[in-house]
């Protein structure tokens, strides 16, 4: 056995030391803390088995599906500027008298608002062909006074001072007179009713913009609402096609959506739709709305006779001047009132928030009044966040729970601090209220389909609409396979 000289040995070890010193010194070993527990280790060598425990019920098993509660404040608008769009085509002569004669429904509902509303409105007709009413607004003249929009401001004692001539009631009556000047577009107009690009039209066109110093129709701090009045549907499209079953008269004029280029493309109903959203700025959708005054029956034949010699088959609605029924084939002999679905407006009234109502209804009168209400901000209808497990039950919503704490209700913590009857709802007392699945007067109803278009609201009616400021809180379960389209 061979040996190191003794100063190899004296060299090796003075490495160990320097390499025990660079990585830190000498190495400790760590202790942790433990405790022995008594008793005998087991190890289960059977098979794998389900505890079950015999005092639960265990044979009713359902889907976990999550509970929605969706939470609304009611807020009026203090300025907003509102558009109309009038069918000035050749069938349109009686729905213009009948607009002008209960348009008073419509501006009560933003004069009488507490306070009132600082409101515009002002009429573009649905032709884009002649180059003199394309973007423009209609004048009217009442004495002295003309312009091509009305204008009312609210006043210090509570009311509301207009801007064609001053009477007894600040001008209000002689905006009525006003509005159904500007509202008479006439009957001459293109048949070919254009009147989601009309809108587009007046509200890009700079002398209806309020500029410093100098206000016109549209302002950029208000609300802005359009209302489509027309008894054919939209032709704002290319290319027009025509169908065996025709929504227009005569054949159908747009293309579907797919065909038109697909969603966003020029035409198609979401192209308008994404216009109206952005208008006041992105992220300020909630601030415009299209209301829609057309035909919402959108079954085929659906007693509505066809025009100019055109066989097909057409949807809309019919109202007989003579009372009697109307025919449900054949010719129009003059002798009715004839309306087409208007689907694409009831589709971009949908998407953004806004309301369809009849045009074949014998007056105007309530649907005028529900459109004010939506124009001054108050809305009629709330539209649920996620598809709601309805559970009918007695004409009923059963598996809807609707709450509405009014303006001046009490702060609350528990359902004892409220009033007999009432519960406490994100800490205001709140009344409950039942949800009907069919239109009732004066009450609340779940809406999921108005014909072909997908809604999901909560609707009131009349005397129902919550007040402004008041609290609207509606919770269901929700459905698991719930569908977005309708029949």
């Amino acid at each position: 056995m061979s040996r190191l000289p003794r100063a190899a040995l004296l060299a090796g070890a003075t490495l160990v030391a320097i390499g025990c010193e660079e990585r830190g010194g000498r190495t400790r070993k760590v202790l942790e803390p433990y405790a022995v527990v008594p008793g005998t280790p087991q190890v289960d060598t059977g098979a794998p088995k389900v505890l079950t425990d015999p005092t639960r019920e265990t044979s009713s098993f359902s889907i976990n599906v999550p509970r929605q509660c969706d939470l609304y404040q009611q807020l009026s608008v203090r300025k907003v500027d509102i558009l109309w769009v009038v069918d000035s085509s050749g069938s349109m002569a009686p729905k213009q008298a009948r607009l002008a004669a209960n348009f008073n429904g419509f501006i009560s509902q933003l004069v009488n608002a507490k306070p009132p509303i600082d409101f515009h409105i002002a009429v573009t007709p649905t032709d884009t062909d002649d180059p003199a009413t394309r973007g423009a607004l209609r004048k009217w003249i009442v004495g002295p006074t003309t312009s091509d929009f009305i204008a009312c401001t609210p006043q210090p004692d509570g009311t509301s001072r207009c801007n064609t001539n001053q009477g007894a009631d600040g001008g209000t009556s002689e905006a009525v007179t006003a509005f159904q000047q500007m509202a008479t577009v006439g009957t001459a107009g293109s048949a070919q009713e254009r009147g989601l690009l009309a809108a587009y039209l007046a509200l890009t066109n700079p002398n209806n913009l309020s500029k410093p110093g100098a206000e016109r129709f549209i302002r950029p701090e208000a609300a802005l609402y359009v209302v489509v009045v027309s008894d054919e549907d939209d032709s704002s499209c290319h290319p027009l096609v025509t169908q065996s079953i025709c929504t227009a008269d005569p054949g159908c004029r747009c293309a579907p959506d797919a065909i038109l280029g697909g969603a966003g493309a020029y035409g198609s109903t979401s192209y308008f739709t994404r216009f109206l959203e952005t208008y006041k700025g992105y992220g300020q959708g909630e601030l415009v709305a299209l209301a829609a005054i057309v035909a919402l029956e959108g079954t085929a034949d659906a007693g509505v006779p066809s025009q100019f010699g055109d066989p097909n088959q057409h949807a809309g609605c019919c109202r007989s001047a003579s009372a009697l029924p109307c025919p449900t084939g054949g010719q129009n002999d003059g002798g009715y009132e004839i309306a087409y679905f208007g689907g694409r407006y009831v589709k971009v009234a949908s998407d953004t928030g806004g309301v369809a109502v009849s045009i074949c209804d014998s007056s105007f009168s309530g649907a005028l009044a529900s459109l004010g209400y939506a124009a001054s901000g108050l809305r009629r209808e709330f539209r649920l966040t996620r598809g709601p497990d309805v559970q009918p039950s007695g004409g009923k919503a059963a598996g809807i729970q609707l709450y509405v704490s009014p303006p001046n209700a009490a702060n609350c913590q528990v359902d004892g601090n409220c009033p007999a009857g009432q519960f406490c709802r994100s800490n205001r007392c709140a009344r409950k209220l039942d949800v009907d699945l069919a239109a009732t007067k004066d009450a609340a109803q779940y809406v999921k389909c108005d014909a072909s278009a997908f809604r999901n609201v909560v609707r009131f009616d009349g005397a129902a609409v919550p007040e402004s400021l008041s609290a609207v809180e509606i919770c269901y379960d929700v459905q698991a396979e719930f569908q977005t389209s309708c029949p």
